[in-house]
C-alpha cells in the first residue's frame, strides 16, 4: 500500500491488538487524545514509521506495540501511562525512549518492557538468556 499517514478519528478510545500489523508504508501516525490504551503488537513491523506522538490520555501501552518500528528513532511515553508490556520497541537497538515519569513511578510496568533482543545460549545444562536493553531517559522535560 501507498498509504504514509494515518490520522486515527476522535472516536476511537482504543487501538486493538495488530490494528496496523505490516503497514509498513506508514511514516506518521496521530493519535488522538481520546485514545486510552495501545493494544500488544498494535503497530507491528510498521517499518518506515519515523514519528509517533502517544498523548497524554493514554495509560497503557501493550506487548511489542511498536515491535518491529526499526526507523522509529525515539518515542515519548507521557507521564499518564500506569502499565507498559514486554519488548515495546523490539527488534533494533537503534531506539531511545524518553519517560516523562521517574523510575519510580513506572515500578508496575513490565519487567522486560525495555528489552529490544534476546540471545540463548544452550551450555549444556540449561540455556543461559542475555537481555539486551533500549536507552531509557527518566523525567524527560523536553518535546
Amino acid at each position: 500500500s501507498s498509504l504514509t499517514s494515518i490520522t486515527i478519528p476522535n472516536s476511537v478510545t482504543s487501538i486493538g491488538e495488530y490494528a496496523f500489523d505490516g503497514c509498513s508504508s506508514f511514516t506518521s501516525i496521530n493519535i488522538p487524545s481520546s485514545v486510552t490504551s495501545i493494544g500488544a503488537h498494535a503497530f507491528y513491523k510498521c517499518s518506515s514509521l519515523t514519528s509517533i506522538t502517544i498523548p497524554n490520555s493514554v495509560t497503557r501501552i501493550g506487548d511489542g506495540a511498536f515491535y518491529g518500528c526499526d526507523n522509529l528513532g525515539s518515542i515519548i511515553i507521557p507521564e499518564s501511562v500506569t502499565w507498559v508490556g514486554g519488548n515495546i520497541l523490539g527488534g533494533s537497538s537503534n531506539h531511545v525512549i524518553y519517560c516523562r515519569t521517574s523510575k519510580e513511578k513506572a515500578s508496575g510496568w513490565d519487567d522486560e518492557w525495555n528489552v529490544y533482543a534476546y540471545t540463548y545460549v544452550w551450555t549444556g545444562k540449561r540455556n543461559e538468556t542475555t537481555r539486551y536493553y533500549l536507552t531509557v531517559v527518566w523525567g524527560y522535560k523536553g518535546e
